[in-house]
């Protein structure tokens, strides 16, 4: 009688390990799916061969990221 315990809690740790390896194992790739969603989401441009990725929407994009009122152009005088 206490070897079929014995066997049974064996089982019974052993499937609930199985379990929570199984859960651990399905959240990483979820979470792998969730972050290659994201990166589809950007815009790509390629520069000189180097690739830009831009996660901004097109209308945050679009804003100047300078105001009008700075970064005037002064004439250099020696």
């Amino acid at each position: 009688m206490a070897l079929l315990k014995f066997i049974f809690i064996f089982f019974l740790v052993t499937f609930i390990l199985l379990l929570v390896t199984a859960y651990t194992f399905f959240r990483k790739i979820i979470n792998s799916a969730k972050r290659f969603q994201q990166r589809e989401n950007t815009h790509q441009t390629k520069v000189n061969g180097n690739v830009i990725y831009d996660s901004r929407s097109p209308e945050e994009s679009q804003k100047r990221i300078i105001p009008d009122d700075e970064g005037e152009y002064v004439d250099y005088e020696e």
